[in-house]
């Protein structure tokens, strides 16, 4: 689901540079030694994945389905070896099998909402054994409005669980008056090859 006008204003003004905050503060959490290949799925106007290419000399690829963020992704940011931005949509992602050392989505899946499950599993697919996915959004609470966008994050969880991913950092939902941040770092298993 593309943002509406409005909503692009206010992410891209201020969002963006708080998630590096908050992916920074997760990463504490995990040994990224072995993370050479990063996919951010919904990443806007590229701020975080260009700060990822720069900081950490990562190939980051980011993805988002609306060509207007992706157009100003490459106009904001230069592609080039550690860094380039792609048009693509999260439920079909154009990449091999197991082709990822670390997933990232920061307030994104709660736009898609609606098909969590296909997008979910292509970011178990695209992950490769021992790759993490890292996940940090948004859930609202079950009122009128907001339930489009709610994101049932117990079925997230266990929907990671039944794909081999496990949990090895959660960060509950932190309740304000519009809305639930919560945060988690799953695993694939070791075990886990797309065939």
């Amino acid at each position: 689901m593309k943002m509406v006008k409005l909503e692009k204003i206010f992410v891209n003004a201020s969002a963006r540079a708080r998630n590096i905050k908050i992916i920074e503060q997760l990463f504490s959490q995990i040994d990224l030694s072995n993370v050479k290949k990063v996919l951010e799925v919904g990443c806007g106007i590229g701020v975080l994945s260009s700060y990822l290419a720069e900081k950490y000399k990562w190939e980051v690829t980011g993805i988002d389905l609306d060509p207007e963020q992706i157009k100003k992704a490459k106009n904001d940011h230069r592609e080039n070896k550690y860094l380039k931005f792609l048009e693509a949509d999260a439920t079909k992602l154009p990449f091999r099998d197991s082709g990822f050392d670390l997933v990232l989505s920061s307030d994104a899946l709660h736009h898609i909402v609606s098909d969590l499950d296909k997008a979910l599993s292509e970011i178990s697919r695209v992950l490769r054994p021992n790759g993490f996915y890292v996940l940090n959004d948004l859930t609202f609470p079950r009122l009128g409005f907001f339930k489009k966008w709610r994101i049932p994050v117990e079925d997230v969880v266990n929907y990671m669980k039944r794909n081999n991913l496990k949990i090895v950092y959660e960060k509950k939902p932190k309740i304000t008056i519009m809305e639930w941040r919560f945060s988690i770092i799953f695993q694939k298993s070791p075990n886990d090859y797309h065939k």
